[in-house]
């Protein structure tokens, strides 16, 4: 599993909105914060490393999202003046997006990884609760695997606009395609937000 620590990313929400279910709490302090990182031992260590896991993944995503973003818009841009066709310039742009999305299909395949080590960790016998300092391993769980399946619907949704949008008939419906690529409506400012929970509980952010 990977050793780097998050830095701070474009993508990160750092207001939560009433909608989180979380309410605030007085915090202790963590021993994934006052501890070195060469010294973190044991299961705190382990679901340190699967949170930055989950982190650069996302990361890595949210690079070839934003490449999509503009080969999507160059779609809609081309089939505002050839409604009609299926050009060359729109077909060279939709095997991009093909290669983007089977790209995207790695970043499934560690989300389903994440998911299988943070369960190991919970079936771990005599976990002392809370592991850093106000969250459960079943809570931290529940946060992990709530931030993967957000991102495995939004590839069925990338996936649905890949098969759609060449065959768009108007620009206002290959528009639909290109809003509904940027926005990602399944990854949530609450999903943003469970993710910020993570890296500050496991100690990769610092507490404000």
């Amino acid at each position: 599993m990977s050793k780097k620590t998050p830095k701070k990313g474009k993508y990160s929400t750092e207001n939560p909105n009433s909608s989180t279910g979380f309410s605030p709490v007085t915090l202790t302090i963590s021993p994934a914060i006052t501890s070195p990182q060469k010294n973190l031992t044991g299961t705190a260590r382990v679901i340190k490393d699967i949170v930055a896991d989950l982190y650069n993944n996302i990361q890595r995503w949210n690079a070839l999202h934003i490449k999509g973003c503009g080969i999507v818009k160059q779609v809609a841009s081309l089939k505002a003046d050839e409604s009609n066709k299926f050009s060359l310039q729109i077909d060279e742009q939709l095997t991009e997006l093909f290669n983007i999305v089977q790209k995207f299909q790695e970043n499934i395949a560690i989300f389903s990884t994440i998911e299988n080590q943070i369960d190991a960790v919970e079936r771990l016998p005599n976990i002392s609760n809370p592991v850093f300092f106000s969250l459960e391993v079943i809570t931290i769980s529940k946060l992990i695997k709530s931030i993967c399946l957000a991102y495995k619907k939004e590839f069925q949704a990338k996936l649905s606009i890949l098969e759609n949008i060449g065959f768009s008939k108007t620009k206002k419906e290959a528009m639909f395609f290109a809003v509904y690529w940027t926005h990602q409506i399944h990854v949530s400012r609450n999903i943003n937000f469970q993710l910020e929970s993570l890296l500050v509980e496991t100690g990769h952010r610092p507490i404000i």
